[in-house]
């Protein structure tokens, strides 16, 4: 079993990511499938099937899941896309709990393979905003999303290398300013190092509910998913052994 590396964060880096450019080898946002409001997954606005009205455009994700019935006393956690907010273009995702109560359960989303050079900085980000309307807030329970990243010597079936982590409460950690929230949008981000052998990556993002007892309610959008290579060493993350 391989080693995990485990970086825990109570508030999102805040500094602002740069505009895309020469540095970027991944980058999408969420304008496919189109919606015409906000559309849950099971309502068409799955995010890893093709969109019907854009022939021969193929999904940049691999799968997509949400908890749209748990049980009567559970809640439910409803995962989809809106055109009603947006950081750029005119689409987002949106991850939707209402009273959910039980611990663990959530949406996710994982990227197809993304091809790499061993032995580079670079660095992932996704950027989010919590809902005016309906924010979630900092309660005893809360939603986190954990960013994963994979490594593989092959298109996702060969691993290589240690899994690297970014876990980030939501809207932020208790007794600190929110990282997510209602007046914009702000990037979640996790530098890292590529193991030697891997030529490619995937990105996993759970947005799940914590060990504490108590029912989450509230909305939040994510938009502008990245990879870029980057000059900036991780600042406790050694280079991730082949």
């Amino acid at each position: 079993m391989k080693h995990l590396a485990l970086l825990l964060f109570a508030a999102a880096i805040l500094t602002p990511a740069p505009p895309a450019s020469a540095g970027d080898v991944f980058e999408t946002s969420f304008e496919s499938p189109c919606v015409t409001g906000p559309t849950p997954k099971a309502a068409g606005a799955d995010i890893s099937k093709p969109d019907p009205s854009k022939p021969g455009e193929k999904p940049v994700w691999s799968q997509f899941e949400d908890q749209p019935n748990i049980d009567a006393e559970g809640g439910s956690v409803v995962a989809g896309l809106t055109n009603q907010t947006a950081r750029t273009g005119t689409q987002s995702l949106f991850i939707e709990a209402t009273k959910l109560s039980v611990p663990y359960l959530g949406a996710v989303f994982v990227s197809l393979p993304i091809p790499i050079e061993g032995g580079k900085c670079y660095k992932a980000c996704i950027w989010g905003r919590n809902d005016a309307k309906k924010p979630l807030l900092c309660a005893m329970a809360q939603l986190f999303l954990k960013m994963q990243i994979d490594f593989y010597t092959d298109e996702g079936k060969t691993e290589t290398g240690e899994s690297q982590y970014l876990l980030q409460p939501l809207p932020g950690g208790k007794g600190h300013a929110p990282s997510i929230v209602t007046t914009g949008w702000n990037p979640v981000s996790l530098r890292f190092v590529a193991p030697a052998a891997a030529k490619f990556m995937m990105v996993s993002f759970r947005c799940d509910s914590s060990a504490e007892r108590g029912a989450i309610s509230g909305t939040v959008y994510f938009d502008d998913f990245t990879v870029s290579t980057t000059d900036d060493l991780p600042d406790s993350l050694p280079p991730a052994k082949p």
